[in-house]
């Protein structure tokens, strides 16, 4: 069983594996778009043969004419200009882990791959955006003649092998994709095993697109010689930045593993994580409309999350966020803000206070208050005329002729607390209500603060029912609001505004405010000294008739001589769904060399706020830009050869996959294609074997999980072209969340190939009615004498099965994902312990969320 702490762990340990970015510098990037020019300029950086150069450019020829596929998934928002072809972060592959570039280092340090180089492979190939950075076969293995390098290298130090085999098992031509990869393919795996060798544990490579908009092309070729075997597996802010927590505000230096932190995502996630490190490069200053105390220092490859503005006379009609490197942002451009969306409203709740003093014992006394609307207005009311005195009294301060609100308050202190306040009449027309309640007191001292300075909301107060808080809104803005309408020299200011020298209190208005969908600025106006700051809090533009609405209109009319009815004014910020987006009015960058920087690491959104602006984690490369990963692998197993490919793909959902997969498989060769795909936006992948020779034997295995926003297009080929061939093709799959699987697979059996047998069976798992599962099976059996078999199924977790073990002491989460496992069990059993390890906590963190 599963509980709650080692999901958190599993989440902790996977995000903080796999899910960063790091920020390097270039030492070469061709730029955006593909032409003739920049197949050049690739193959000069590598300093090729020319036969690869006319190789390139045949291939890029045939890539512009060949139309987009129109089949499978849709395709049709790929666009080539958008995408760089060519990034590296180093001009020379490391010899060891410590000669890498700092930033590429420091990536596959936490990934884990020299510890699992020492630990569990026989060699290890990790590729950084277009090049192999560092490759590494072991010393016993390397004296039996095992070459395990980069393509790049292997064309240098191999040529003859090289063009002995490259593209003949994926021809140039083969299709749209595999053209643009033969044009632009860059690093990927080179693999010879020499006659007779077997390799006993698994050579691995590791790829990595670190760069938003970009493609990766790696081009990988294994030949496994007579009688050979081989397992191949693929596999920040400155200090004093102010984070907003589920308990305030907290500067990033404080922030503590275990915090819980606002995201995105408008909840609340744990940090898991801390990093701090010195920062040369570029640092970003931008201030923002909304908030005059706000300067975010912010390091220049920092994601926000932010909208381009279209026009700068007018607002845009569209607001869809992107995550934007802040170093690409520009003045006008907005940025979001959280709206808290969640909810968490009881009509009664239970208060546990201290009470006695004045010669009495003190006792913990428990009570319970019925926190309606009218208790909501009553907590506006003291958070703008209220006080505590001796911690016995709990008194408001009105003028003489606010007679309306008098009333109002005093009938509410005696609903909730059983007795009317006194009223005194103050020097200057003012009038005092003073309630003699220890208890009405020091509940308001405890859950509201004593002092304008020191007043603050607690966190079940901003949770709360947003018909409730209004109420908050109207107490407050009838003790300490008022109405603006000033003449400058560029127009009039027109607007309703709350004063308060409580900076949280401040904030939390705006936040309540957000909440109704009304935008409030903070203003900051500084008297002698910053300890005597007083906020204001502004609602203009279009969000006047909102604010009326919210706090009676029969008042604000008066006030505003209708004015609100009159004008149609515009705010700068706008508020769609759970953001309000804001304008950047100013954005500064410089070079810094080693300022101390800090960031963190958050469960499952890897984001949070700062500075009431959301950015993301800098270490999660969650780019809105789409990424495209090209890859072309070609497999030759020569006689009695044995080859076992496995690919456990789980890139982030903005990412392309469109991957050619082929392998030969002469006489007795023996190839299995392992491949499972749980990430990325959309992937088309059909890993395939041609089966040349008498006896060859081929068994795929296709997994697929595919989520919100997910379309997995997989599964696997079969071509039998000799006598006594046998082919297995398994395909399971899982959509959830209104994801979408397709299973597309081919037998074919070529005339006079007898003695074939081939079986396919396809099983796809739906864990919800949103969810999508196609199969599209093709057979071409061009000979009698064969026997050929094909079984599909398609359901749902059985109801059977979840009763049995939920009366077993499992919850409908953990019975449901311990079924999903034993779906894919087939997979999993196939793989070393490491990474079925791996395979299954991916799944399992996949499955969060799936129920409820």
């Amino acid at each position: 069983m599963t509980d709650n702490k080692s999901l958190l762990d599993l989440r902790s340990g996977y995000d903080e594996q796999f899910g960063f970015a790091v920020e390097t510098k270039d030492v070469n990037n061709t730029g955006k778009g593909l032409s003739a020019d920049v197949v050049r300029k690739i193959s000069e950086i590598k300093s090729e043969p020319e036969w690869m150069l006319d190789f390139r450019l045949k291939a890029l020829d045939i890539f512009m004419k060949k139309p987009m596929p129109t089949w499978g998934a849709d395709l049709s928002k790929i666009i080539f200009e958008n995408i760089t072809y060519y990034v590296s972060a180093t001009d020379k592959k490391a010899k060891s882990w410590e000669d890498l570039p700092e930033g590429v280092k420091n990536t596959f340090d936490r990934l884990g791959i020299p510890e699992a180089e020492k630990n569990f492979l026989a060699g290890v190939e990790a590729q950084f955006d277009s090049e192999v950075v560092y490759s590494k076969v072991r010393e016993d293995l390397e004296k039996l003649g095992v070459v395990f390098c980069s393509t790049d290298e292997a064309l240098k130090k191999y040529p003859e092998l090289v063009k002995k085999y490259f593209a003949t098992v994926v021809p140039v031509n083969d299709n749209k994709f595999a053209a643009l990869n033969s044009a632009t393919w860059s690093g990927g795996s080179f693999v010879y095993v020499p006659k007779g060798v077997e390799v006993p544990i698994p050579l691995q490579a590791y790829f990595r697109i670190n760069s938003s908009n970009m493609g990766q092309f790696e081009r990988t070729l294994i030949i496994a010689d007579e009688g050979s075997k081989v397992h191949y597996i693929e596999g920040c802010f400155t200090k004093g930045a102010p984070i907003t927590t589920f308990l305030g505000k907290k500067k990033i230096e404080d922030i503590q593993v275990g915090d819980i932190v606002l995201t995105h995502t408008g909840s609340y996630k744990r940090v898991y994580e801390l990093q701090r490190r010195k920062h040369n490069g570029v640092l970003c200053r931008i201030r923002y409309n909304g908030d005059s105390r706000q300067e975010m220092k912010i390091t220049g490859g920092h994601p926000v999350l932010s909208v381009k503005r279209k026009k700068l006379e007018y607002k845009n009609k569209e607001w869809k966020p992107e995550w934007t490197e802040a170093k690409n942002l520009e003045k006008h451009d907005y940025i979001a803000i959280p709206i808290e969306r969640t909810v968490i409203a009881k009509d009664d709740r239970f208060f546990s206070v201290i009470l006695g003093g004045l010669n009495k014992p003190y006792e913990n006394i428990e009570f319970k208050i019925t926190t309606d609307k009218d208790f909501f207005r009553l907590v506006g009311y003291y958070m703008a005329e209220g006080s505590i005195i001796d911690d016995h009294y709990l008194t408001f301060t009105f003028n003489k002729n606010e007679r309306e609100y008098i009333e109002d308050v005093k009938a509410l202190l005696e609903k909730f607390f059983g007795k009317e306040p006194l009223e005194y009449a103050e020097y200057k027309n003012g009038i005092s209500l003073v309630l003699c309640s220890t208890l009405a007191a020091r509940l308001f001292k405890q859950e509201f603060g004593s002092g304008a300075k020191n007043k603050k909301l607690p966190q079940w107060f901003m949770l709360e029912a947003p018909e409730k808080q209004a109420e908050f809104i109207k107490g407050y803005w009838r003790g300490d609001g008022n109405f603006t309408n000033k003449r400058f020299s560029d127009g009039y200011k027109i607007a309703f505004r709350i004063n308060t020298i409580s900076e949280s209190l401040a904030e939390q208005t705006r936040d309540i405010l957000l909440r109704l969908d009304t935008f409030a600025s903070i203003n900051v106006w500084k008297k002698n000294e910053p300890r005597s700051n007083s906020f204001a809090i502004y609602v203009g533009g279009n969000y006047l008739e909102k604010f009326a609405d919210i706090v009676g209109r029969d008042v604000t009319e008066t006030l505003s001589g209708n004015l609100i009815l009159k004008q149609k004014l515009v705010s700068l910020a706008e508020i769609t769904g759970d953001y309000a987006f804001v304008p950047i009015r100013e954005i500064t960058t410089e070079i810094v060399e080693d300022l101390e920087v800090y960031n963190f690491s958050v469960e499952d959104d890897e984001s949070y706020v700062s500075h009431g602006i959301i950015v993301h984690n800098c270490t999660a490369p969650k780019f809105s830009a789409d990424s495209l990963h090209s890859a072309v692998v070609e497999v030759i197993a020569l006689e009695g050869a044995h080859v076992r490919y496995t690919t456990l793909q789980n890139w982030w959902n903005n990412v392309y996959n469109l991957v050619t997969k082929r392998a030969f498989a002469h006489k007795n060769a023996y190839v299995e294609w392992l491949d499972a795909n749980i990430g990325s936006k959309i992937t088309m992948k059909y890993p395939s074997v041609f089966l040349l020779g008498e006896g060859a034997k081929a068994d795929m295995m296709s997994i697929a999980f595919a989520g919100d926003g997910q379309h997995q297009d997989a599964g696997a080929k079969a071509i039998h072209m000799a006598k006594n061939t046998r082919s297995t093709i398994i395909s399971k799959s899982i959509s959830k969340g209104g994801g979408k699987t397709t299973y597309r697979g081919l037998v074919h059996v070529d005339k006079g190939c007898t003695g074939v047998k081939s079986n396919v069976r396809c099983d796809a798992l739906l864990l919800d009615e949103k969810s999508v599962s196609d199969t599209v099976p093709y057979m071409e059996i061009e000979e009698k004498k064969v026997s050929i078999g094909h079984e599909a199924t398609v359901g749902r977790v059985n109801e059977e099965q979840l009763f049995y073990l939920m009366s077993r002491g499992l919850s409908e989460q953990e019975a449901t994902a311990l079924i999903v496992r034993g779906f894919f069990e087939c997979f999993t059993k196939q793989l070393p312990l490491e990474y079925a390890v791996e395979f299954n906590r991916l799944i399992e963190l996949e499955m969060e969320g799936s129920v409820g």
